[in-house]
């Protein structure tokens, strides 16, 4: 990941829970595929909801989840033109602003310089539109915070409009208000006033697991490996039955070339784990045990464990690329 992809890493992040629920249980031609989306089984999804939108072309919740299944298979040009096709579609829909919001941010770290220029006001706008819809819509207010400390000033960033939107979220959800100042702090580089919001929310909410992650998230930002599996191994302790840290573990080896023999019997531990809700796909557990083959130059079994990956998810985007790789 480039600088100017790091910067944004916070922006596409799960921020108001961890394993979002979504909205209720939909009924109708896209119900199938939406199921199917939940499960993570993408390809399936796919399929289920290219039939609904042909069934009724007008079904925004269908063209919703369909940018979503593009979206998890990194097909960016796709999953914006459904999202926007399902904002157009459903215009009180909060989620599909947020989501295509997103996609927005998730087409700047992988664009150039002029690419992530012409996006910015996308970003703000799909981020504001969520929120002007939901003022409860957290995940869209934390991308406010993110877009108003990132951006430069003459294309709309802002401090105080940041602290403004932390404020507004520490009034609806406390908890997740400890991030959003968190990330204030961080941006300013008072990175021990963020250690302490981050304290404060696992001290306040003992049974949630989210600060965790985001002090993972924040040290991974940093380059700060011995942090991020710190984060990783506090929670282990706390919740010995919770098989995401395993992953995380296993992802943060592969990432830093550190701790690979406990990565990989991390996630080796994971692969016995039935995923639930947003946890990692079993599909992606084989692929970051494959880069920590690579990593080792261990080129056979890491073929191996991406050919695993995309037997599961033929669309993940981390296999096909090490499989192309190792060619």
């Amino acid at each position: 990941m480039n600088a100017a992809g790091a910067s944004l890493l916070f922006l596409l992040l799960p921020t108001a829970g961890l394993f979002p629920t979504g909205p209720p249980a939909p009924a109708g031609e896209a119900e199938p595929g939406i199921r199917l989306f939940e499960a993570q089984r993408y390809p399936e999804a796919r399929a289920a909801l290219e039939a609904a939108v042909q069934q009724d072309p007008r079904n925004g919740l269908a063209a919703l989840y369909l940018g979503r299944v593009y979206y998890e298979e990194n097909e960016l040009d796709r999953a914006v033109t459904w999202l926007e096709k399902a904002s157009a579609l459903d215009s009180g829909s909060s989620s599909a602003a947020y989501w295509l919001g997103r996609a927005y941010g998730q087409q700047a770290i992988r664009g150039s310089t002029l690419v992530r220029i012409r996006l910015v006001g996308k970003i703000h706008r799909a981020f504001d539109r969520a929120v002007q819809i939901d003022p409860d819509n957290i995940d869209a207010r934390i991308g406010l915070v993110e877009f108003f400390l990132r951006a430069p000033a003459f294309m709309g960033g802002s401090e105080s409009k940041a602290r403004a939107q932390a404020q507004a979220i520490r009034e609806r959800e406390p908890l997740h208000g400890h991030r959003a100042f968190a990330r204030l702090n961080e941006i300013r580089k008072r990175f021990d006033l963020a250690a302490a919001e981050y304290e404060s929310a696992i001290q306040e909410f003992p049974t949630r697991r989210e600060p965790f992650y985001w002090i993972e998230w924040s040290a991974i930002d940093r380059r700060d490996w011995p942090a991020a599996f710190g984060a990783m191994e506090r929670l282990l302790t706390a919740e010995p039955d919770d098989a995401g840290p395993l992953y995380e573990i296993g992802k943060l080896a592969a990432l830093s070339g550190l701790q690979m023999p406990r990565g990989e019997s991390s996630l080796h531990r994971y692969l016995s784990h039935e995923p639930k809700g947003m946890e990692a796909s079993i599909a992606m557990a084989h692929a970051q045990l494959a880069a920590i083959h690579e990593r080792r130059g261990e080129r056979r079994e890491a073929r191996e464990e991406y050919s695993a990956a995309l037997r599961l998810d033929p669309g993940l985007w981390e296999a096909n690329e090490g499989i192309t790789r190792l060619r």
